[in-house]
């Protein structure tokens, strides 16, 4: 079986981000803390995580496009492969960066959220070597 990694990296790419932009936005939504602790924990950090669900949702649609062949691939290729990098670097930048009284603030129910910025970090790798895989399949 041949497998099209042409068609099949932008696709894969594009659920990666729906998912990462998930992962980020995530807690927002199912999280009740006292006070700002919420606001605090996206806002850690120099940028915050908002910009890693921003990048990854703006990616989504990049790769729907390079998968139904609406722009240049390889254009399209490099800027995701640039999102992508700029995801990992943002997400480790804020993943290291959250002040441990602010992760630790949170009710024992959510106690998930002191490996959330680690899933993340991984979601931001995964997207990018997706978005490799599409750069090296239109590159081919």
């Amino acid at each position: 079986m041949d497998v099209d990694l042409g068609s099949l990296a932008p696709r894969l790419g594009a659920v990666t981000c729906l998912l990462l932009g998930g992962v980020v936005f995530g807690p927002a939504l199912v999280v009740s803390a006292p006070g700002n602790a919420v606001a605090a924990y996206y806002a850690s950090g120099p940028l915050g995580v908002s910009v890693v669900g921003v990048l990854a949702l703006i990616s989504v649609v990049v790769f729907l496009a390079g998968a139904q062949e609406r722009s240049d691939p390889r254009t399209l290729a490099g800027v995701v492969v640039v999102s992508g990098v700029s995801m990992v670097l943002f997400s480790v930048l804020w993943a290291v960066s959250i002040d441990p009284t602010v992760l630790f603030s949170f009710p024992a129910e959510h106690a998930w959220i002191e490996s959330h910025r680690w899933v993340v970090v991984a979601g931001a790798a995964l997207a990018t070597l997706a978005a490799g895989g599409y750069a090296s399949s239109t590159l081919a």
